[in-house]
């Protein structure tokens, strides 16, 4: 497994890479980055496909910007450049949580980059929560990313997460979940995200009324016991994705990928053979 740095569109991003063969892209979800993808991105390099995990703008190893006008049409525009810069003409995006968001926004703006969509328990179709909005204020912003920074905090958030954590929620996720909030340029970064609200939302850019848009063959994945967007939100994203498919996984959580390795892997397996 490779890790590859480019500055697309004047930002550096980091991703890592594996295999050969047609191009499939993974996005992480908020506070995450590449690492989460690290072993599907093995898995799939040994069945034929060219993975790539890609740390958004802010998150990962990627450049954290205090100054960058975070947003959808930022992310998509980064995805869209990644791929023509190291000559892919189109990708299999497969997104989870809050890059499910930047991948749809980047299939509606960029739809020649865009093959096909696995999206995973995605962000977008929810109202904002007080505390998103008031994680973009100075000082206090900061602050609550420094107090969810503890490692017991980190703990509870991801247990909340799991629908059987006690396999997963160990050392390693914890500390990922730590360090993705903590320092001072993760922080400017996430403040300054978490202040750009609205240029982040799907609704709020227009860009969730343009979902009819896209045209290419989209699953959709969620765990039956979803707390964080629940199976509401999976059912508002199928009816507003045309031709969607809803994959609903029993006894999972918010991080199928994770938490049922084997049947993600086999909805997935099957959704990219069934589309070439």
């Amino acid at each position: 497994m490779r890790s590859r740095w480019l500055r697309v569109n004047g930002y550096q991003l980091h991703w890592i890479e594996a295999g050969y063969g047609s191009a499939v892209l993974l996005l992480h979800g908020f506070a995450g980055s590449c690492a989460d993808w690290a072993p599907t991105v093995a898995w799939l390099a040994e069945h034929g496909y060219r993975a790539l995990a890609v740390d958004a703008l802010g998150f990962g190893r990627s450049e954290k910007p205090a100054n960058a006008p975070y947003g959808l049409v930022l992310q998509s525009d980064l995805y869209a450049g990644l791929l023509a810069a190291l000559g892919i003409e189109r990708a299999t995006f497969v997104a989870h949580s809050m890059g499910g968001k930047y991948a749809l926004a980047t299939a509606i703006r960029h739809p020649d980059r865009v093959a096909r969509l696995t999206i995973v328990a995605t962000d977008g179709f929810v109202d904002p929560s007080p505390l998103t909005i008031i994680g973009g204020w100075p000082v206090i912003g900061e602050t609550i990313l420094w107090l969810s920074a503890h490692p017991a905090v980190v703990r509870a958030f991801l247990s909340a997460a799991f629908h059987n954590p006690a396999p997963h929620v160990n050392a390693e996720l914890i500390e990922r979940g730590r360090e993705a909030i903590s320092g001072a340029a993760n922080r400017r970064a996430l403040t300054a995200l978490s202040r750009r609200y609205a240029a982040t939302d799907l609704t709020l850019t227009g860009l969730r009324a343009r979902l009819h848009e896209i045209r290419v063959p989209t699953l959709l994945i969620w765990g039956a016991q979803d707390r964080v967007f629940s199976l509401n939100n999976a059912e508002t994203a199928r009816r507003e994705i045309p031709g969607a498919q809803l994959v609903v996984i029993p006894q999972c959580g918010h991080f199928p990928h994770i938490e049922a390795v084997r049947p993600f892997r086999g909805l997935l397996s099957g959704f990219l053979a069934q589309y070439g």
